[in-house]
């Protein structure tokens, strides 16, 4: 019954309504609605369809139960604007996707592997360079060209990848989370953000997962930015594509580097400044007129987000074979089940 009043509460969170709001809608006082989502009151049938008919859900998602794993959130980056209820909220969710995915895991009887990632020993900053120099031999991507499709890349490896709504903006402060749960290595990040933060985020969440960094004064923050930028455009082909040294650089140059690198001209600028290739001179000169033109907040050429398909197809897989109901495949993908039929058509061969 507690499950049901946590329940309760993060779908009242969820739908942006406080307790006086829900109470409106209910008939109820906001006090009684409270009661009822710390477990004081319990919700019959009748009342269970009343708040599901209020909030604009299923009965269904009040009574779900989650086996949630347990988590640290060592590396759960934010803004300090995120907190209270909306951080509780969103520390919940996530555990909720978290749950669900090690359960489609688990029916898929895919095993866990210990030894999934290698950890690369960090006493340097120069060791993050060759850290992403060398993930990228161990899983036979070029030194010198782009990576196409890291969501895809990392899925295949076996990492996790989680989006989380953030379609009203509530979490916008959330930056990115990875952790290593049951095994199993994930990284947590918001569905509606630009293809360009989103390859750095994951990147950057990607370090925190494979960076080993023994001296503990090094910024661990600052060494997982380094190893995204380095990873996402590698040494060799900043030098490849614009030399050694540079006096003076083409907007036209950064605009084809940012399309065909998936990375922002942001990120493009303070690799070359990182590398010696320009100066500090000429790096502040180049974010001037950044700033001039308005570039700072919004680039030209906005990259598409990368997709996941991985958790989608295991919850058909399952389905397809009767392994799970289309009510248990609807409730995990959060679709009804009119939309899940209609998806493409979503016919059975």
């Amino acid at each position: 019954m507690q499950e049901i009043g946590k329940n309760l509460k993060r779908i009242r969170l969820l739908k942006n309504l406080s307790l006086k709001d829900a109470g409106l809608l209910l008939n109820m006082s906001a006090p009684a609605i409270s009661k009822y989502e710390k477990g004081e009151i319990h919700a019959n049938s009748q009342k269970l369809i009343e708040f599901a008919n209020a909030y604009g859900v299923q009965v269904l998602d009040l009574l779900k139960t989650y086996d949630k794993p347990e988590m640290k959130f060592n590396s759960f980056r934010k803004r300090q604007r995120l907190k209270g209820e909306n951080l509780e909220l969103l520390k919940e969710i996530i555990q909720n996707k978290v749950a669900d995915y090690i359960e489609v895991i688990k029916l898929n009887e895919i095993k866990a592997n210990d030894n999934i990632l290698k950890r690369y020993n960090c006493n340097t900053e120069n060791d993050v360079e060759l850290a992403a120099e060398e993930f990228r031999r161990n899983y036979q991507l070029s030194i010198n060209q782009p990576i196409p499709d890291l969501i895809n890349i990392l899925e295949n490896i076996g990492i996790l990848i989680i989006e989380i709504d953030n379609s009203n903006g509530r979490f916008s402060d959330f930056d990115g989370l990875s952790e290593v749960v049951n095994n199993i290595p994930l990284i947590v990040l918001l569905n509606n953000i630009d293809g360009e933060r989103q390859r750095f985020t994951i990147a950057h969440e990607l370090g925190h997962l494979v960076l080993n960094i023994k001296d503990k004064n090094l910024n661990e923050e600052k060494l997982c930015n380094k190893f995204a930028s380095s990873l996402l455009m590698s040494k060799d082909a900043m030098i490849n594509e614009f030399g050694i040294s540079r006096n003076n650089i083409s907007f036209y140059e950064l605009r084809a580097f940012k399309n065909e690198y998936k990375v922002s001209i942001a990120a493009i600028i303070y690799r070359l400044r990182e590398l010696n290739i320009i100066s500090e001179h000429l790096y502040k000169k180049i974010n001037i007129s950044l700033s001039s033109k308005g570039y700072k907040k919004h680039e030209p050429d906005p990259i598409m987000a990368e997709k996941s398909y991985q958790f989608k197809k295991l919850v058909h897989k399952l389905e397809v074979n009767n392994i799970i109901s289309l009510n248990k495949a609807c409730e995990l993908l959060e679709m009804t089940i009119d939309d899940y039929n209609n998806e493409d058509n979503n016919y059975r061969y």
